[in-house]
């Protein structure tokens, strides 16, 4: 079963304001496919703005570099699931624009720079986003009533 997030789930899961979200909706062709509030986009889809949004945020780099990556890296985060996102690293070559994982960093070394980006703590903090975003409330009761087992009935006294 495939789960979908809209857009809103995905700025949360990510930590991103709807500003950034749009900005990077007209930067990044695979953020385009939004159809309004409905669900459309995928678990890789959540890895890769995490991605981005490292780049971004927290390494500095404009999104508009990223255009060119951009495809691969939605298409290279929803090939993989979660688990073996979290065993590698993802060695992006902007100059190039080449993207790999890799669970060693020393079979990825090239000609020029790369980027290495662990994507274990992306991942967890992923799940924890949209665990602490799951509610008690959201779970549904059982849709049927409870079964004497062994052949005894126990009322609510304590006596069959």
């Amino acid at each position: 079963m495939t789960v979908l997030y809209t857009p809103g789930q995905l700025r949360n899961a990510v930590s991103i304001a709807p500003e950034t979200y749009r900005h990077w909706k007209k930067a990044l062709g695979p953020l385009r496919q939004t159809r309004g509030h409905s669900p459309c986009f995928s678990s890789g889809d959540l890895v890769a703005v995490a991605v981005v949004r490292l780049l971004t945020i927290d390494i500095g780099i404009r999104v508009g570099a990223l255009t060119p990556i951009s495809e691969p890296l939605f298409d290279l985060c929803n090939r993989s699931l979660w688990p073996v996102l979290e065993r590698t690293k993802l060695v992006i070559d902007l100059h190039n624009a080449t993207l790999q994982l890799r669970n060693e960093v020393a079979e990825a070394v090239g000609d020029g720079p790369s980027i290495v980006i662990p994507l274990s703590p992306l991942v967890a903090e992923l799940r924890e986003q949209l665990l602490s975003a799951t509610s008690v409330e959201e779970q549904t009761s059982l849709r049927f009533p409870p079964v004497s087992v062994g052949g005894v009935a126990v009322s609510r006294g304590g006596r069959p």
